[in-house]
């Protein structure tokens, strides 16, 4: 009987690890920036840079390793539009101050999703990679905020784990960002 269990189990996780079917998330990060509220009814123009080669991010693994992707469904320059712009709202910023205006560049360098399969389990290695330009009168602050994330699972995570720990990641990178002291300091010096 124990021989059974052993040969059903070896069994299941050679079907897992054979073969992955690709999965596609959708991204939508929320923020809840910490610190202090310095943008003070600044009004800023945020923008979205997304420097990155593919919408995929990487692989699922198994044998079909180079199938088995995972690719961003919606649009994310709009997802992190959207969050930024919600980040600076609970920040002060809503163009309500007579003080000179800021443009806000937010690139995305990296966003990437890397798995190993090693003794039944699943390694996903995540990381997320952004810089933020924020100009004022010609004066320039760049700050530069890069999030990993290592997580382990019994079983190939599907695509609503996925999109929950990638979004988790876009998240903790934007909060970073805007939490940033060198930019609370750089904003409110201009």
């Amino acid at each position: 009987m124990l021989r059974l269990i052993i040969t059903l189990t070896f069994s299941l996780g050679l079907i897992n690890a054979c073969a992955l079917s690709p999965q596609v998330v959708d991204i939508y990060p929320q923020v809840k920036v910490s610190g202090p509220a310095y943008g003070q009814g600044r009004q800023v123009d945020v923008q979205v840079v997304d420097k990155r080669d593919s919408q995929i991010l990487g692989s699922r693994g198994g044998v079909y390793d180079s199938s088995s992707t995972i690719t961003i469904n919606n649009n994310l320059q709009s997802a992190v539009l959207a969050t930024a712009q919600d980040g600076l709202k609970q920040l002060g910023f809503n163009g309500n101050s007579g003080a000179q205006p800021a443009t806000m560049v937010i690139t995305i360098n990296q966003l990437t999703y890397d798995t190993k399969q090693k003794n039944l389990l699943y390694y996903v290695d995540l990381e997320a990679s952004i810089s933020v330009t924020t100009t004022i009168a010609g004066n320039k602050h760049t700050g530069n905020y890069k999030t990993q994330g290592n997580h382990q699972f019994g079983q190939a995570p599907d695509a609503a784990k996925n999109a929950s720990i990638l979004n988790k990641l876009i998240s903790d990178t934007i909060d970073r960002a805007l939490s940033d002291n060198n930019l609370a300091k750089f904003i409110l010096n201009n």
